[in-house]
């Protein structure tokens, strides 16, 4: 979920990654036809026909707040259509974070009641059967936010952040954790501290890796600048080159579209007391080079 200040004005000592340009606004409460004004913590699968199937957060007053999914409806992945199906209905499912597990199989990670929880689809992501809980409080440390996932030397990488809640202004802290079946995870350490980038913290991480070295997307409040802001590592745990990418921005989530072309998703104030999804295409490598 967005939150921080909004971006700061003045010079900035954070370089630019220059590797996304902003296209529009892909979700907002009309899609949903919500009156909560509040779509938030999109991500992102991509089909076997190269559209797009988003899920994100959905606040309404007038039903229970949770996770809902719209699909593109060509394969720019701009515009949206909202799905006719729920993907876990009954559960206020937030900060959703989606990866396929081949055909038409896909996990969906989720949080609620102070957890990250697993559901499992067979039919790309309309139904889904709830897996319980994979990373509780207690291991964590701290009530867990969105979880991203790689495959990073022969197993399973997760980053995921303390979770953020709206109006509440807290320590930033991000963690790595690994698991051999994304089920059963082992608590790895927490890299936003001691020194590096990372020491000033962030929140609702995304990964990429290519060719071994992973770049971490994450929301941050640094110098005169506030959004996202990227990383590099190549053990997984040290992160340093940090870059900003987009001011104002918060909760990335990258969706590879072609070879060297990838959407972003995040969330964005669109004015008026609206919050929404916006998308940016990648115009630079997603794992910027030093």
């Amino acid at each position: 979920m967005l939150e921080g200040p909004p971006p700061l004005q003045g010079s900035s000592s954070v370089k630019k990654a220059k590797n996304f340009k902003v296209t529009g606004t892909a979700l907002d409460a009309s899609t949903f036809d919500s009156n909560g004004r509040q779509v938030a913590d999109a991500t992102g699968l991509r089909l076997q026909d190269g559209r797009i199937r988003l899920f994100a957060f959905v606040n309404s007053t007038e039903t229970l707040p949770g996770t809902l999914s719209a699909t593109s409806t060509s394969k720019t992945g701009t515009r949206f259509a909202a799905d006719a199906t729920t993907p876990l209905p009954g559960i206020p499912a937030g900060q959703p974070r989606v990866i396929s597990l081949g055909g038409d199989t896909v996990r969906l990670f989720y949080v609620a009641q102070g957890n990250i929880n697993a559901a499992l689809s067979t039919d790309n992501g309309l139904t889904f059967t709830d897996e319980g809980p994979v990373i509780t409080t207690a291991q964590a440390g701290f009530e867990p936010g969105g979880i991203s996932i790689i495959r990073h030397k022969g197993t399973w990488r997760a980053y995921f952040s303390n979770l953020e809640k709206p109006g509440e202004r807290t320590t930033r802290v991000m963690r790595t954790a690994t698991s051999s079946d994304m089920l059963n995870w082992t608590m790895g350490p927490v890299i936003t501290q001691k020194r590096g980038p990372l020491k000033a913290g962030g929140s609702h991480p995304f990964a990429v890796i290519d060719k071994g070295r992973i770049a971490l997307y994450y929301a941050g409040d640094r110098d005169a600048f506030y959004g996202i802001l990227v990383s590099t590592s190549k053990n997984g745990i040290t992160f340093t080159n940090e870059r900003s990418v987009i001011a104002g921005g918060g909760d990335p989530d990258l969706v590879r579209v072609g070879k060297n072309k990838w959407l972003m998703y995040y969330g964005a104030d669109l004015g008026g007391g609206n919050f929404g999804v916006k998308v940016a295409k990648s115009v630079r490598p997603v794992v910027p080079r030093k």
